[in-house]
């Protein structure tokens, strides 16, 4: 971890945990509230339409506005004001100016590819946990309702809208997650409690309990696990924010293959791996990481 930067007088990471949660908070109801106001804007309708038009793909367009908004106010602009407050140089608090060679960003790549066949295999290990019935038929309807929201927004007609998805569903998602998550809230963990470890991990937990998803709980804490290494070895934002947008742009990739062949959106889901793949990719992902190491050097 690199040495303590210019913090403002009174003012120093732990208490911008606290800041930074309460602003998440803040731009969750400003978010939301201006949200609803450009959705009316661009659709004349009030909320209770709001809420049955978001599953309706003729308002896909207006569903990549407002989710972009949302996540521009929960994510984004906490981290930077948060930043700005306790911090002389609140760029650089969040990783900004970190620099890393190609062959830094081409490791993180081929790691995040490992790291697609462990969350894979850890995604089927979180099928096998025993829920009730009652239990199970609520997480399918979270899964459900999950994917009704990427179908809408995944409306995909040509390569012009696959660029457009990519843009809002791949790299807008990569950015405003890993600065909130990996250079604000687990960065300032680590500078405040000393542990790596812990702020990884505590971080990766909440990354994933945030998705809203049980079925996808291990796999996302994994992907946050390895997201938060990546970062906290390089002290380069964006070497976590293009793992992550690999990640994405994936899955946007399989959405659009499969629109344009007529399958199942489902189908594009269904990323569970057997678990003696994991561990194979568990192995290839401590020597690519030793790699990783190596081009930081």
């Amino acid at each position: 971890m690199e040495q303590q930067m210019e913090n403002r007088p009174g003012l120093n990471e732990k208490s911008g945990l606290f800041i930074l949660i309460g602003l998440m908070g803040v731009g969750f109801m400003v978010g939301g509230f201006l949200s609803f106001f450009v959705w009316k804007l661009m659709t004349g309708q009030g909320m209770a339409d709001m809420q049955l038009s978001m599953s309706n793909p003729d308002f896909a367009n207006q569903v990549r506005v407002t989710q972009t908004l949302l996540s521009l106010f929960i994510f984004l602009f906490p981290a930077l004001l948060t930043a700005r407050i306790i911090n002389t140089k609140p760029l650089q608090l969040l990783g900004f100016s970190g620099k890393s060679s190609w062959q830094t960003y081409g490791t993180a790549i081929i790691i995040m590819l490992i790291t697609i066949v462990i969350a894979g295999s850890l995604a089927t290990l979180n099928e096998m946990i025993p829920v009730t019935p009652s239990m199970k038929l609520y997480f399918t309807e979270m899964e459900d309702k999950y994917l009704q929201q990427v179908e809408v927004m995944s409306q995909m007609k040509g390569i012009p809208d696959l660029l457009v998805s990519l843009v809002v569903m791949a790299f807008v998602p990569a950015v405003v997650e890993e600065v909130f998550f990996r250079g604000g809230f687990q960065n300032l963990m680590h500078r405040s409690t000393g542990n790596m470890w812990v702020s990884i991990i505590v971080t990766s937990l909440l990354f994933s309990a945030i998705h809203f998803s049980f079925y996808g709980f291990f796999a996302r804490t994994a992907l946050g696990i390895v997201l938060g290494l990546l970062f906290a070895t390089s002290q380069n934002i964006w070497v976590p924010i293009l793992a992550h947008f690999v990640n994405n742009a994936i899955a946007v990739g399989q959405v659009y293959y499969l629109r344009s062949t007529g399958q199942s959106l489902a189908e594009s889901m269904d990323d569970q791996y057997p678990l003696w793949w994991g561990l194979f990719a568990i192995a290839f992902f401590f020597f690519a990481y030793r790699r990783f190491e190596k081009t930081l050097e």
